[in-house]
């Protein structure tokens, strides 16, 4: 179990420096290890959540975080992943992987080819909001972004990961937001996600303490790594790596359903 907290930590560092709570690594991990699709699911989430309070504070302090952007997009976001999580249940394992792979190359596309962010000024009208943060001024298309962070939030719930590989680049393409305020609010926002399909997930009975909490630590303390790299660094090139891992890892995952595993 130490060994795997270890792992989790140096996960933890990397993606909580992407804005991301790292469940396209930690599911992988665990079922490699024998546990169950759901309770890895639920396991990952837990995680996730001690990663996102991790990196958000650290975040916060860098002024990279825009709490009334969550507060705006969360509740839709956290309504399908509760959603997401608890009807987990009734979908095949085998199916439940095929989809994750899916996420996982969705995202992957995001990190190898960047979305260059827009230099047009802010929109105006009904469906944009404009927000100033980080000495930038964005306009944000709620009526789109909405429902598509409720169908991001639906399938992090599902697959236990706390949805960053969805709505960073959501964030960037629908809203409208610089790359590194993304990030940074990306940070709180997965964190609550998984915190709903936590909850879902353990309504179900697929939450275990025992494996959650000494891997919940190490992605703790990896995140506070992660996050204060994140605020000085460059991160183009650690993305482009990173999207190369996610492709290896959902060639894996599909391997695993074609020989049975």
């Amino acid at each position: 179990m130490i060994a795997l907290a270890l792992i989790f930590f140096c996960v933890a560092a990397v993606f909580s420096a992407l804005g991301q709570g790292g469940g396209a690594f930690y599911v992988p991990l665990l079922l490699a290890m024998g546990v169950p699709f759901h309770q890895a699911a639920a396991a990952s989430q837990a995680v996730i959540v001690a990663v996102s309070v991790s990196a958000m504070l650290v975040f916060h302090r860098a002024g990279f975080l825009d709490w009334k952007l969550v507060l705006l997009i969360e509740p839709a976001t956290n309504l399908g992943a509760v959603l997401g999580g608890y009807f987990s249940q009734y979908v095949p394992a085998e199916v439940g992987k095929i989809v994750f792979a899916g996420v996982l190359v969705a995202g992957a596309g995001f990190m190898i080819r960047p979305v260059a962010e827009h230099q047009k000024p802010p929109k105006r009208g009904f469906a944009y909001w404009t927000r100033t943060l980080g000495g930038e001024t964005y306009s944000v298309n709620w009526v789109a972004t909405i429902p598509l962070m409720a169908f991001a939030g639906g399938l992090a719930g599902l697959l236990g990961v706390g949805g960053g590989l969805l709505k960073v680049p959501l964030m960037v393409l629908a809203c409208r937001i610089p790359i590194k305020v993304a990030v940074g609010t990306s940070s709180l926002m997965v964190g609550l996600t998984a915190l709903t399909g936590l909850l879902g997930h353990a309504a179900a009975g697929h939450f275990a303490p025992a494996l959650a909490l000494p891997l919940a630590i190490g992605g703790f303390l990896g995140a506070q790594m992660g996050s204060r790299v994140s605020v000085r660094v460059d991160k183009r090139h650690l993305k482009r790596a990173l999207g190369v891992v996610l492709v290896v890892i959902a060639t894996w995952v599909v391997e695993s359903v074609i020989r049975g595993g």
